[in-house]
């Protein structure tokens, strides 16, 4: 790991390709929501900005996703 580097983004996109990997809905769910997680720990690290905005985008995003939305509804 690089110093100053925020490592949550990196964990949270492991986490969503879990999910989407994931055979089982509830293990799905359990992925989402902690790609969710991981996404609010590094908008935390980041300082209000471009950064911080996206990280929480994507933590809406994969919450929803965790809620039964179709991945269809978002954009990347």
């Amino acid at each position: 790991m690089s110093f100053g580097r925020n490592p949550y983004p990196a964990k949270a996109e492991a986490a969503e390709q879990k999910a989407s990997d994931a055979h089982d809905e509830s293990a799905r769910r359990r992925f989402y929501l902690d790609a969710a997680r991981q996404w609010d720990l590094a908008a935390e690290k980041e300082k209000p900005g471009k950064y911080r905005t996206q990280y929480e985008e994507n933590a809406e995003r994969t919450r929803s996703l965790a809620d039964g939305a179709p991945p269809e509804d978002f954009e990347n």
